[in-house]
């Protein structure tokens, strides 16, 4: 079962209820926070969820037998949303995020995350490439039987498919810095997309069966002004959404 949290204003998730165990701990999520899932009728808070509540319960320590000071009280579920959160990954070099994202880049801006597109993407280039070289061989023997050597220029097809694959593969830049979400996809046809981490209201990310076993799918940004892109066949994908909402809970508590 997955989860959407309502938290500080916006929608999150959705996340596993691992995610949610692990996020309540770090405190980028309270119990108080509003939760729905897929067949819930209404929202509800985390603590009113058992697998949630009970699993955050602490039983206190035996007191100690000997007098001594006290050690400080380890902190509560209820208030482990003041903690602050842990840091953000160290800045990438900026030399590894990639030409576009290099150029674009301002003066003081830190790259923290970088993701690909995943290579799932370069199966229907190889098997149209190889449909197309099927096709051609034939031709080119009888063509050259006949004389017509040129016509072995014809491969030259089924190798511009498959290297045009690889370089938009090569060359895409997803990056994350701490203030932006740049994203540069393709070689031939070329997609930009540049949005600011305050303007984001959500990330979504939709996972076939396949994706969620080979770690790649469809991640959605969608601005408030209503705008919203999506990219697909994007390599950990969950890790991005994660990666952008991270900056975005350390940006609201700066």
């Amino acid at each position: 079962m997955e989860f959407t949290i309502h938290h500080n204003g916006r929608e999150i998730g959705p996340y596993s209820e691992s995610e949610v165990r692990s996020r309540l701990t770090s405190g980028a999520i309270a119990l108080s926070d509003l939760a729905w899932h897929q067949g819930a009728t209404d929202w509800k808070p985390l603590s009113s969820f058992a697998q949630f509540a009970a699993g955050l319960r602490q039983t206190p320590p035996p007191v100690p037998s000997q007098a001594g000071p006290l050690p400080p009280p380890s902190p509560s579920p209820s208030n482990r949303a003041s903690l602050p959160l842990l840091s953000p990954a160290p800045a990438l070099d900026p030399e590894s995020v990639g030409p576009y994202t290099r150029v674009t880049l301002q003066a003081d801006e830190r790259p923290l995350h970088k993701t690909a597109i995943h290579w799932m993407v370069l199966l229907v280039p190889f098997f149209g490439a190889l449909f197309f070289f099927i096709i051609i061989v034939p031709i080119c023997m009888f063509a050259s039987w006949k004389g017509y050597y040129v016509a072995w220029l014809l491969l030259l097809i089924p190798l511009g498919i498959i290297v045009s694959a690889v370089l938009s593969v090569k060359t895409s830049e997803l990056v994350i810095t701490d203030r932006r979400v740049l994203i540069k996809v393709g070689f031939i046809q070329r997609q930009t997309f540049e949005m600011f981490i305050s303007k984001i209201e959500s990330v979504a990310v939709v996972q076939g069966m396949i994706g969620k076993m080979l770690d790649y799918g469809t991640v959605e940004i969608r601005g408030t002004g209503g705008s919203s892109q999506s990219f697909a066949t994007i390599a950990a994908p969950l890790q991005f959404r994660d990666a952008i909402q991270l900056v975005q809970s350390q940006s609201e508590r700066r």
